[in-house]
């Protein structure tokens, strides 16, 4: 029986939840731009995941509230590999082909992001517990290969030596093979294992047809990632059709859709604060401030409202409860300890590389270096963290709350606070800049306002509708609303680059150039 609030509860529900996810992704997003990269998105996916499951209202859900949250986190951490500096230097530039040609990487991009990311969290939900258990062991094995590559410096000496355009081909090929040897030590991983040699061939099938045969470069010299990416995302939306996921294959498409335009229309706010547009030029307020901050929070923003209005709107009032068919909840744990321990040291152990870069940590404490100081002390706190995790699965951990949905809210909080509590200590000495300030400021605001809205949530899920569908059901399909959202987006672009180049009579300051000028395609400037 599919579980959420009643109709009037239902509606404010909705609307608390959108909100929510759309201000975790946001503070999440201004969080992944201080930290890069894929630990960097794996925080906003992770939020994300956990927001929409805690407003959803729906008892099958909490109990897999970890399990959403890693989905989410592992699902945003694939677009990270994906460079967009150049890309945004094209959209600053004096030219319409330019200009255009930025707005629509962006949107691959951005399109990519989200796509990735909603389809795998998707599987959380509509997957049944025991192909989920599946993944339990593959992931661990995967995890510690590419922690053995890293410490031994194995994935910096091929990448030095065979570059394939500065691409994370190591992570791929070290996924087939480790995939590779967990189907056969453990057989009865084998559909997990599956699953991941897909998106890991898919990945080089799209780098050696889009780079390797075809020649295409998106932002020359820099990565050519987002080739693997559109070939991941192909093969994520095979595999998914044919497991016959629809409701994946439909939040996907709509995950790419709104993170497309997310990206699209927060860059396009990031020029119009450069270019000191309007009132931005004309009031001394609103000068000098980090408009690429703002933009990564305008993309985490609209994003976040999209997917998660899909999400809550359409997907947890008809799906169907997916099958609890197995008792295992090692797969619980492991992301517990993904979220409360890796996630947070991946990203926050880059705190003490930037202290040290700006002096601000002695070298050496009572003949100790500073790193042996950090590391002792986050060794202990991981060490803490799991102990709590083992103790929480044995049922002994006493400040634990009883409920799923009471767990649920804890681990949100927790998954949001550290980071922004991080991303403050990180950024602290330079807080006598009236636009660091200002977006740290923003940080706190918006994570007292997820806050709020986190504790206000009821935990009292309610009966749901006499028929439910399952994730195989062919309502599931994309409807006609999203193949004209699709073919209005040229539109969208065009207008949007129009207007960008309009706002300034020449081109920014660290301004790309892709293609050659046309002059006769250059629009007036709109004076404000």
């Amino acid at each position: 029986m599919v579980i959420f609030y009643p109709d009037k509860q239902n509606r404010y529900g909705t609307i608390a939840g959108i909100i929510l996810a759309g201000l975790a992704m946001s503070v999440g997003w201004g969080f992944r731009g201080d930290y890069g990269h894929e630990a960097g998105a794996m925080v906003p996916g992770a939020l994300l995941g956990l927001a929409i499951c805690i407003s959803s209202g729906r008892a099958d859900w909490w109990r897999r509230a970890a399990i959403m949250g890693m989905c989410g986190a592992i699902g945003w951490a694939f677009g990270g590999q994906m460079s967009y500096g150049r890309i945004i230097g094209y959209t600053g530039g004096a030219s319409m082909l330019d200009v255009f040609y930025g707005y629509a990487c962006l949107l691959l991009i951005g399109g990519l992001w989200a796509g990735i990311g909603s389809a795998i969290l998707a599987v959380s939900v509509t997957q049944s517990r025991s192909y989920l258990e599946q993944f339990t062991r593959p992931l661990i094995v995967l995890g510690l290969v590419w922690l053995m590559l890293h410490l031994t410096g194995l994935t910096d000496k091929l990448v030095g030596k065979w570059s394939l355009h500065d691409t994370d081909w190591v992570g791929a090929s070290s996924a087939l093979a480790a995939c590779g040897v967990c189907a056969v030590l453990f057989p009865r991983d084998r559909s997990a294992c599956a699953m991941i040699a897909v998106l890991a061939a898919g990945w080089w099938a799209g780098y050696l047809v889009l780079v390797g045969l075809l020649g295409l470069h998106m932002t020359p010299p820099r990565s050519d990632n987002w080739a693997g990416c559109v070939g991941l995302f192909a093969a994520l939306l095979a595999y998914l059709h044919r497991r016959g996921d629809r409701t994946a294959t439909m939040l996907a498409g709509w995950g790419f859709l709104t993170g497309g335009i997310g990206f699209v229309l927060g860059d396009f706010a990031n020029m119009l604060g450069r270019a000191q547009w309007g009132p931005i030029g004309r009031y001394e307020v609103l000068r000098g401030l980090d408009y690429w901050k703002w933009m990564e929070q305008l993309f985490g923003l609209i994003m976040g409202l999209g997917v998660g209005a899909v999400f809550l709107r359409r997907v947890r009032t008809s799906l169907s409860t997916p099958p609890e068919d197995s008792r295992g909840k090692r797969l619980g744990v492991v992301s517990l300890m993904f979220l409360l321990a890796v996630m947070m040291w991946l990203n926050l152990s880059k705190n003490v590389s930037n202290w040290a870069k700006g002096s601000h940590i002695p070298q050496s404490v009572l003949g100790v270096g500073f790193a042996w100081w950090f590391l002792m002390i986050g060794v202990l706190l991981s060490v803490a963290v799991i102990v709590a995790i083992v103790r929480q699965h044995r049922g002994r951990l006493a400040f634990s709350p009883a409920s799923d949905f009471g767990r649920a809210q804890m681990l949100f909080l927790f998954v949001l606070w550290v980071p922004v509590i991080g991303a403050f200590t990180q950024a602290l000495p330079g807080l006598s800049s009236r636009g660091v300030f200002l977006v740290q400021a923003s940080f706190w605001i918006t994570a007292a306002l997820c806050s709020l809205i986190v504790v206000s949530l009821t935990g009292a899920p309610r009966s749901g509708p006499a028929e439910p569908r399952g994730p195989s059901d062919a309502s599931w399909a994309l409807g006609w609303r999203f193949w004209a959202c699709l073919c209005l987006v040229p539109f969208l672009l065009y207008v949007t680059a129009y207007l960008t180049v309009a706002s300034h009579d020449g081109p920014l300051s660290g301004s790309q150039v892709r293609f050659s000028r046309p002059a006769a395609a250059e629009p007036a400037p709109i004076r404000p």
